[in-house]
């Protein structure tokens, strides 16, 4: 078959799935074939699976510039905001959770794609369950299915209680998680509302947890919608670091960031099966470690500009990018920092795509 311009199908796939998404939605209007293929779900699938990680900050300061896309060749500034933003997570295939306040209390939530700017309201979670709650988001990868989770320990009645929201049921689910792992997580400060890092990998949203002598994760199985605690390295805590990320996503793998005794040095510990770690390297750092992103950590220097270290290979990168709001986090009117790639994934309901004025800019 030939598309428009007299382009084979074979090889005009193989040139758009290589372009940026802003360009791809461009191409849309170009003939109804290259609209077909671009709506496609084979091709939305191939354009994810060749996208590669950037980094997207989001300034939820006074900045007039409250979205910024990083990669090695560029930098875009997006003029998208939400107001009274208090919690982003993500990114899975390109797409974020996000929620918002007013005066500390939830208002609205919604999933984000950056590239396409497509917002999906979604339905507040149950009051009982949201209040102090920890969360999740990440898909079903047997029905591709999105999904966000909040939990929340009930002191009175000595139990956990969860929500979990499906997009393809468009409603919250309230349950109660079964008690196989609540001897354990009872006397951790997670269900005291404390959790030290969080990351989603291939169907599972991961929680660390962290005792006075050791350290465990817990999991949510998007597919199963059951919680699952996993063992932390034998005979080492993890010792806390101020403003660090203590679970986070190195290449593929679950890790731990842990500090050491010595004066600003951590280890890295790898999870190479469930419960089974290797501790994959020992380090020096001087700056605030903000996030991370393949297998690099990316850092914060006291001139508020940001780095890149990769722990493999034991090289520092500049990013070219300064703000003064990398000094602080997101939730205190800073800059979160995420590791992200660009996606045609859509978040519409049906051919309609409702969006929440009262919270877009």
């Amino acid at each position: 078959m030939l598309l428009c311009g007299g382009f084979p199908e074979d090889l005009a796939r193989e040139i758009l799935v290589r372009l940026p998404v802003k360009s791809l939605l461009r191409f849309k209007c170009c003939c109804k074939n290259w609209y077909a293929l671009i709506k496609s779900r084979s091709f939305i699938q191939q354009q994810l699976n060749c996208s590669k990680n950037k980094l997207l900050i989001y300034d939820n300061g006074a900045s007039p510039i409250p979205l910024i896309i990083l990669d090695d060749q560029s930098q875009e500034n997006i003029p998208q905001r939400f107001r009274g933003m208090a919690t982003l997570l993500g990114s899975v295939d390109g797409l974020f959770y996000l929620e918002c306040q007013f005066d500390d209390e939830l208002i609205s939530c919604a999933l984000w794609n950056p590239a396409t700017r497509e917002v999906r309201p979604l339905p507040l979670p149950p009051p009982e369950i949201s209040d102090g709650s920890r969360l999740g988001f990440g898909l079903d990868p047997l029905t591709k299915d999105y999904k966000v989770v909040h939990f929340r320990y009930s002191f009175d009645y000595n139990h956990v209680n969860a929500a979990v929201y499906s997009c393809s049921r468009d409603s919250w689910r309230i349950f109660r998680p079964k008690d196989s792992y609540k001897p354990h997580l009872s006397n951790n400060e997670c269900l005291q509302g404390r959790t030290y890092g969080t990351t989603y990998l291939n169907g599972a949203y991961y929680w660390l947890l962290c005792g006075m002598e050791n350290c465990s994760i817990l999991l949510f199985n998007f597919g199963s919608e059951v919680f699952e605690e996993i063992g932390g390295p034998d005979g080492h805590s993890v010792r806390l670091v101020p403003n660090a990320p203590h679970l986070i996503l190195l290449d593929d793998s679950i890790a731990i960031l842990s500090g050491v005794d010595r004066f600003f040095f951590f280890d890295i510990w790898v999870m190479i099966q469930p419960g089974v770690w290797n501790k994959l390297v020992t380090f020096q750092c001087f700056t605030r470690i903000k996030s991370f992103c393949d297998s690099s950590l990316i850092l914060v220097t006291k001139a508020f500009q940001l780095l890149s270290y990769n722990v493999r290979t034991n090289k520092t990168r500049r990013l070219g990018f300064r703000h003064l709001g990398l000094k602080d986090d997101l939730d205190f009117g800073g800059c979160g920092v995420y590791c992200y790639k660009e996606s045609l994934v859509t978040i519409k309901r049906g051919e309609v795509d409702h969006l929440f004025p009262d919270i877009f800019d």
